[in-house]
């Protein structure tokens, strides 16, 4: 019952083991006596994570999510194993409808691949910054 539904496009990009390894050597990185000035101010394990960690872990999230944007906007084999009806086609999907065997409509293709690549460029600008410096600090030394 999950064939062209949201849900079944959507669900399996929430679960990224990129994200798990990403997010783990971050935190093994992370300098332990930060944790412990925490603990000694009186924070929780959870108040550290809250007010110390997280705060700094704000630019590989930023990182991770422009990845994850992107890696999902161009996905193309399972969305079209689940959306088999036109309705719930990606862009890429109804990108290569434009490339058929019989006939190649390269305009058209073109149009749309730039009308496409819009969103990705866009996301880019603004999440330039963080990119950088979450590139940056995955090379942080304890």
């Amino acid at each position: 019952g999950g064939v062209n539904t949201m849900w079944r496009l959507i669900a399996p990009g929430l679960f990224n083991a990129f994200a798990v390894v990403l997010f783990r050597s971050f935190y093994l990185s992370f300098p332990a006596e930060i944790e412990e000035a925490g603990r000694l101010d009186g924070l929780s394990y959870l108040g550290v994570y809250g007010r110390i960690i997280l705060p700094n872990s704000a630019t590989m999230i930023a990182s991770l999510g422009a990845l994850s944007f992107i890696d999902a906007w161009n996905s193309f084999l399972w969305p079209l194993m689940i959306g088999q009806d036109p309705s719930s086609w990606t862009v890429q999907i109804a990108l290569s409808s434009f490339l058929t065997s019989q006939t190649v409509n390269l305009p058209q293709l073109f149009a749309g691949t730039a009308v496409a690549i819009l969103p990705l460029v866009i996301m880019f600008l603004v999440a330039q910054r963080h990119i950088v410096q979450g590139i940056a600090m995955s090379g942080l030394k304890s």
